[in-house]
């Protein structure tokens, strides 16, 4: 396997069972609160904090936080499609 790092956003996805994926979807939702705070913005800037700080992990670790940054990824450009 590549590093994670390397690894596409549709790539990280992947290595996920559907249950797993509906479960981080669920997190991230939970995540972001029930008052309206899963927005695109907020999404975006979520996901590039995780990415960001996955550089500073070990391997395992990294891969997690690469795969809730690419779903977070995936929610905010669903949210902002449904928006346009």
């Amino acid at each position: 396997m590549n590093a994670p790092e390397d690894l596409s956003d549709d790539e990280l996805l992947a290595l996920l069972t559907p249950r797993q994926l509906a479960d981080l979807d669920r997190a991230i939702a939970a995540l972001m609160g029930p008052e309206g705070l899963d927005k695109v913005i907020s999404l975006q800037v979520m996901a590039q904090l995780y990415t960001v700080r996955a550089a500073e992990r070990d391997e395992t670790s990294a891969l997690a936080m690469l795969q809730m940054a690419a779903a977070m990824r995936r929610r905010a450009e669903v949210l902002a499609a449904k928006r346009g």
